[in-house]
């Protein structure tokens, strides 16, 4: 939260010290800005939910509810991943991101985002010193990134950024979590088997960056690059 509030305050003073407001990362509410971020939350959040069940399909074992959690857990699951996903966009794609536009236009400006967002990542998926996982995290999180700046710069807003973004973290996190304290846990039986890394990639982890490429296409093909200007 006190992140999300200096990343906030800082941008805010920037953007005054070139006579403009905080509408030029698109954050002012609006019919719009709401429906787009409700677009992306779902789009992402249906994904994460098909895959975490092929992948329960194919290693053959079920999602049970957890017990003990119930619609208070959900609403504190949506509240901290979106504190996490709202300053991850800030940061990425807030002042930034409309700085590089300004000075190396759209395809540089998303590319260098893109990049400074994989390697984020390796740090906070623990990557560094694995050379092929570096490799794969930069890939595989900088084609989100890349996504998600295009859907920055032909929105002019961060809501459909923040809802792509958000969707797959909450069912990551909260919904779905491998590592335990979701609202679904994993039950194994004597069926259960390990997927292969090649199985791994074809069913698990390419559906995600097919789905970026897709976003990315579509936006390029049938949305205009918002102008973004230093003054108003």
């Amino acid at each position: 939260m006190l992140g999300n509030v200096v990343i906030l305050f800082f941008s805010w003073l920037l953007l005054r010290l070139e006579r403009r407001s905080l509408a030029a990362l698109g954050l002012m509410p609006s019919l719009l800005r709401v429906l787009q971020l409700l677009l992306g939350f779902l789009a992402t959040l249906a994904l994460a939910v098909a895959l975490r069940n092929l992948f329960a399909l194919l290693a053959a074992f079920d999602w049970v509810p957890a017990a003990g959690l119930g619609a208070g857990f959900l609403f504190q699951g949506l509240y901290k991943t979106f504190q996490s996903v709202l300053f991850e966009e800030l940061l990425f794609r807030g002042y930034l991101l409309y700085r590089l536009l300004l000075l190396a236009g759209e395809r540089r400006a998303a590319w260098l985002s893109a990049f400074a967002f994989g390697i984020y990542h390796w740090f906070t998926f623990g990557a560094l010193g694995n050379p092929v996982l570096m490799i794969w995290v930069l890939v595989y999180t900088g084609l989100w990134g890349l996504m998600l700046a295009y859907a920055y710069t032909r929105t002019g807003s961060l809501a459909l950024p923040i809802g792509l973004h958000w969707g797959w973290n909450f069912v990551d996190q909260v919904i779905y979590n491998e590592r335990g304290g979701g609202l679904f846990t994993a039950i194994t039986s004597m069926q259960t088997r390990y997927l292969s890394s090649l199985e791994s990639m074809l069913w698990l982890q390419l559906p995600p960056l097919l789905f970026a490429v897709v976003v990315i296409v579509f936006l390029s093909q049938h949305a205009l690059p918002v102008k973004f200007t230093k003054s108003p």
